[in-house]
């Protein structure tokens, strides 16, 4: 068997336990590593939203009566534009440059959760401010397969509830993640393998998620993030270099 398959599967049941857990984090998680195996970094964000959205799927369905959809609206709307712009402008630009911006989005992102989270508060109260957000996060979703963060941020000042707030949050990457989907299809990010990677990641993905939900109630979430962030940020400086 093709090592790429091993890696990809591991990979993805590694980062949906981490979904499953945190709230967030597997775009984060697979695109440390996906950008540095497959052909093209145009495929790892297609195979990265293709599987994120799918976790985000089978936990948004499980949970969805916690799903808060009145504070969803505008940010969708903001991210939907935005990340069509980011990947129409992204298809014209070389491996080498977006994996050195992906290399210090994720040095940006680790710091900030290291050292900032939960310590910086906004007026997310403001449609402004969650336009900005939207934007924002269809950006970093458009080209680094990453819109997570600018939403957890929303979503965890806006959300007190736990359920409510991991359901809400697997909602939002759903729907970004169809639109994605749509928007890399249509600038030929596709290649013949990404559907035969996304199905050896299907298994991972089952078996993390599975995983993840039995032990939701008794991992940390702070234990559990900074694993990823100091992994975040060691392949961030990998990817600059």
């Amino acid at each position: 068997m093709d090592a790429t398959y091993i890696f990809i599967f591991i990979l993805t049941l590694a980062a949906s336990f981490i979904q499953r857990v945190s709230g967030f984090g597997f775009g984060i998680f697979v695109m440390m590593f996906f950008p540095f195996f497959l052909s093209s970094y145009g495929e790892s964000i297609t195979l990265s939203g293709l599987l994120a959205g799918t976790t985000a799927l089978l936990i948004a369905i499980r949970n969805w009566r916690h799903i808060r959809w009145d504070v969803m609206w505008i940010i969708v709307l903001f991210n939907i534009v935005a990340s069509y712009l980011a990947i129409e402008f992204m298809s014209s630009m070389g491996n080498d440059t977006l994996k050195k911006c992906l290399g210090v989005l994720l040095v940006v992102i680790a710091l900030y959760f290291m050292f900032y989270d939960g310590k910086v508060k906004m007026l997310f109260r403001s449609r402004t401010a969650q336009g900005i957000i939207g934007t924002v996060s269809g950006v970093m979703g458009g080209m680094f397969a990453m819109p997570g963060p600018p939403v957890v941020l929303f979503t965890v000042q806006a959300i007190d509830d736990k359920k409510e707030y991991i359901a809400t949050l697997q909602a939002f990457s759903v729907v970004f993640n169809i639109f994605y989907t749509l928007f890399r299809a249509r600038v030929g990010f596709y290649s013949d393998s990404t559907l035969c990677y996304w199905g050896v990641g299907l298994t991972g993905l089952f078996i993390g998620a599975w995983v993840g939900a039995r032990c939701f109630e008794y991992i940390s979430r702070s234990t559990l993030k900074r694993i990823v962030y100091i992994m975040m940020m060691i392949s961030g400086i990998a990817a600059i270099v």
